[in-house]
């Protein structure tokens, strides 16, 4: 699925933009010996860390293809969740993304990504304390191993 009609721009509000795509440890996810799906790590777009119950969107595009939001999974503070399960009102809001720390997103995908570069675009919206949700949307060339 193309991110036709997506608003994906390179453009951002935020002075973290062209640090929250992580160039460290985007890779294919391997279980017996099949190529199972991807990761990639994020870095949070705020100067203070938040709980994972203040992510409001991520919105995660491969080569221009539209990841499905239900085969997420946010990994924090070594605790993983689905990403949908983040969105919901009960969810868990002592585990947080620390500044500084990475955010790591799994995408399971039946042949994850081919081995090299692939261009990478994210909407983030963290919801701070007393201020609007902060958007960050970037794009970035990541190479996978």
């Amino acid at each position: 699925m193309a991110t036709k009609g997506i608003q994906m721009s390179t453009s951002s509000n935020s002075m973290y933009s062209a640090h929250v795509i992580s160039e460290v440890g985007p890779r294919s996810i391997w279980e017996d010996g099949k190529k199972t799906g991807f990761c990639l790590n994020l870095k949070i777009n705020y100067y203070r860390g938040l709980p994972l119950s203040c992510i409001d969107e991520i919105t995660l595009a491969v080569d221009d293809r539209l990841v499905d939001p239900e085969t997420m999974y946010v990994t924090s503070e070594g605790k993983t969740f689905h990403y949908p399960d983040i969105l919901k009102d009960d969810m868990d809001n002592s585990v947080y993304w620390r500044f500084g720390k990475l955010l790591k997103v799994t995408v399971m995908q039946p042949g994850g990504l081919e081995q090299g570069v692939h261009n990478v675009k994210l909407r983030l919206g963290t919801r701070r304390s007393y201020t609007p949700t902060m958007i960050s949307t970037c794009e970035k060339n990541l190479t996978f191993a």
